[in-house]
């Protein structure tokens, strides 16, 4: 890869610095996008980062930002708009000549789902797709590990369980690790993987319990799932969200990801062998990933942690769920006429087989969406 310059969006977000990291330690010319400067930031500038602060909504900031780059990494802000977003970024790509674009997206991603983000994520695909002479390569996760650790391992260091509303589903986690690993990757040999959708996961489907098993293991105590009903769920996220950096518009697309794991969704294909096609490693099981977060000081067994885990799980009875159906309409959020889960949705299911022995090389797929395993 020798004078290519990449571009990295959401550089201080945790899969974005993971990329914006792995790229520096390759030695790889490397431009990072931020809001804002703040420690994030410079702890890349002193890798030799070069620094962009720009808005992903401004085309102008983000054509100059685009000069002179080779390839770009598109990780897509989480906002009603983002497609706007999308839009700018084919746009000024085009015109800079960039050479692929490495687009990360949603295993769900689907234009009849209930999510907004969910349909605009389908359409951010399929507009890097009409580029031309641009190689593209979707990078499309499901439920992260960080998804379930964030939030949930101090719960689970000072109460022992684990309240999430899964059911009887399964999935095989990611590391924000691994799925910077896949897009380094796509971004190192692009015209190797053009046109293909990649879903890192781990290395093993995981039930609640399974998962609640390895929190345990990491943390050095018993915790077991309690499988909660969504809306406590949700009074819980809003409860939270100074903490975990949420708002509405993240809340309202949430609550229509949740039935997707009863429904088997995360199960569809998985797990896959894409970190080890791509990254040429193995996945990391969950527990190496639980075992960093476990180290966290949040998760020490003090009384000062307890005293504030209580206080949190009493605000979270007291506080009501969001009316996010009325945030939508508010907001003036489309909906399509008859919205429907991806795991109960035939176009979702055409476009995500779940399995296809003509993968057994994913490479030698000829079209995007029977890459998709």
């Amino acid at each position: 890869m020798t004078n290519q310059r990449v571009l990295v969006t959401g550089a201080t977000g945790r899969v974005g610095s993971a990329v914006a990291t792995q790229l520096l330690e390759r030695g790889v010319a490397t431009r990072v996008m931020v809001h804002r400067s703040d420690a994030r930031s410079a702890r890349l500038a002193a890798m030799g980062a070069e620094i962009v602060i720009a808005d992903m909504f401004d085309f102008m900031q983000i054509r100059a930002a685009m000069d002179g780059v080779d390839r770009l990494y598109f990780n897509a802000p989480y906002h009603p708009h983002v497609l706007d977003s999308a839009v700018a970024f084919a746009v000024a790509a085009r015109r800079a000549g960039v050479q692929a674009i490495v687009a990360m997206g949603q295993w769900l991603a689907s234009p009849e789902h209930p999510s907004l983000m969910t349909r605009q994520m389908w359409f951010n695909d399929k507009l890097f797709e009409l580029l031309p002479d641009t190689a593209h390569i979707a990078i499309d996760p499901g439920f992260f590990a960080d998804n379930y650790l964030l939030g949930m391992m101090p719960v689970a260091a000072q109460f022992g369980i684990l309240p999430m509303p899964n059911g009887a589903g399964r999935n095989a986690p990611p590391s924000n690790e691994d799925i910077a690993r896949v897009v380094v990757g796509a971004l190192l040999d692009p015209h190797r993987h053009d046109g293909k959708a990649y879903r890192p996961t781990g290395p093993r489907l995981l039930s609640g319990a399974d998962i609640a098993d390895a929190m345990g293991e990491a943390l050095g105590r018993h915790v077991r799932h309690v499988d909660v009903p969504p809306k406590v769920f949700m009074k819980a996220v809003r409860a939270n969200a100074r903490r975990l950096r949420t708002d509405m518009f993240f809340e309202s697309c949430l609550r229509n990801y949740l039935p997707e794991t009863p429904l088997g969704t995360w199960e569809v294909g998985g797990p896959t062998t894409h970190v080890r096609d791509v990254a040429g490693v193995e996945p990391e099981d969950f527990l190496t990933i639980a075992r960093r977060y476990a180290a966290a000081p949040e998760c020490r067994r003090t009384a000062g942690n307890f005293v504030r885990s209580l206080a949190g799980a009493i605000r979270i009875a007291m506080v009501p769920m969001h009316r996010l159906d009325k945030f939508d309409h508010t907001q003036q959020h489309p909906q399509p006429a008859h919205p429907r889960f991806s795991g109960e949705s035939a176009f979702w299911q055409h476009e995500h087989p779940a399995a296809d022995d003509r993968l057994d090389d994913p490479l030698a797929a000829t079209d995007t969406d029977s890459a998709r395993v």
